[in-house]
């Protein structure tokens, strides 16, 4: 059941052992699992009642302690936010992006006349992937409705996929991500990588983009690089790197925020950003705001409502990046 995350049929089974027998281990870990559950369904208030109970238990695990602790603070967090709900109000951008095939990671000029995001469409290729992601570009028409989005050219588009683009603020450059194939090491057309998923880069001239490259200085590695996010001055590149258990998978929660430079050989040696708002979790979705101090991204680190909530951080008047703040709910949920 936890693995189809029928959770609160999960629930209904701890539930049970526990009225069978409240008491038959000492260290409370049916409690203690039974509170993650709740956590993942959204029952905050039950959750917490649990999380209580466990941390009575003298005999606990002092790492599920210490975890429990943490979903308590969150548990709090998220009852309040649902009672102080923050204005939202999203607006389906219309058919001219929006189709039946799943549409996401979208990147916008600095204008807000050009949008380009990855579409992921079934496969009728002769290869193994069942699914197909492809760049697509829309631009704004005159009344403000965006056309009908086109397929980027086919030395773009390939047979493998490509995701998480990330355009120049005139539009003109583009930073994205593939992946190679089974080897681990095969990108396709001509494009050479160092293992695992890669950024690269092209450049438009006029009307026609150029043939990517491997991005240019030392920020690709064996590990997995991805999501990036260029600073409307073009000179910092903001993106995500996941440690990798072999050549194509990466850990599900070992992802922290880096950035770049760039500099007269390229883009310089990555630095990982602060510990206030990298965590031991899983970090991703990384956006940098034009105004280059604002930072949005998502993470099941901090407090949050659960799975990967949207946060954002400023830097201050020393450079700093601040403690991150939840969007709140409705935007953020369980």
């Amino acid at each position: 059941e936890g693995l189809l995350k029928n959770y609160n049929k999960v629930a209904e089974h701890y539930k049970a052992a526990i009225k069978i027998n409240p008491n038959h281990t000492n260290t409370g870990s049916t409690y203690y699992n039974l509170s993650k559950i709740l956590m993942k369904s959204g029952s905050y208030k039950d959750a917490l009642r649990y999380l209580n109970i466990f941390l009575t238990f003298r005999n606990a695990n002092p790492e599920y302690i210490r975890e429990a602790n943490r979903l308590k603070a969150c548990a709090k967090f998220s009852i309040k936010s649902i009672k102080n709900p923050r204005e939202f109000n999203p607006i389906n951008i219309g058919p001219g992006i929006n189709t039946e095939f799943p549409e996401y990671f979208p990147t916008i000029t600095v204008d807000g006349k050009t949008i380009l995001f990855t579409r992921c469409l079934p496969n009728n290729r002769a290869n193994k992937l069942k699914i197909q992601e492809d760049f697509f570009v829309s631009n704004l028409s005159k009344n403000d409705k965006w056309q009908k989005a086109i397929a980027m050219p086919r030395n773009i588009n390939t047979i493998r996929n490509e995701g998480a683009p990330t355009l120049s603020a005139d539009g003109r450059s583009l930073v994205f991500v593939a992946c190679p194939d089974e080897s681990g090491y095969n990108y396709g057309r001509g494009r050479k990588g160092f293992g695992s998923c890669d950024l690269f880069y092209t450049k438009r001239l006029g009307n026609t983009w150029n043939n990517p490259i491997n991005l240019p200085g030392y920020v690709n590695s064996a590990n997995w690089e991805t999501q990036p996010s260029f600073s409307s001055d073009g000179k910092t590149l903001y993106f995500v790197r996941g440690l990798t258990f072999d050549r194509q998978r990466r850990s599900p929660d070992n992802q922290d925020i880096y950035s770049t430079h760039i500099t007269k050989d390229g883009w310089s040696k990555p630095v990982r950003l602060s510990s206030v708002l990298n965590t031991p979790f899983r970090e991703e979705s990384v956006q940098i705001h034009p105004d280059g101090q604002t930072l949005y991204f998502s993470s099941s680190g901090h407090q949050g409502m659960g799975g990967l909530d949207i946060f954002m951080s400023r830097k201050d008047d020393n450079g700093n990046w601040t403690t991150p703040v939840n969007m709140g709910y409705p935007i953020n949920t369980y």
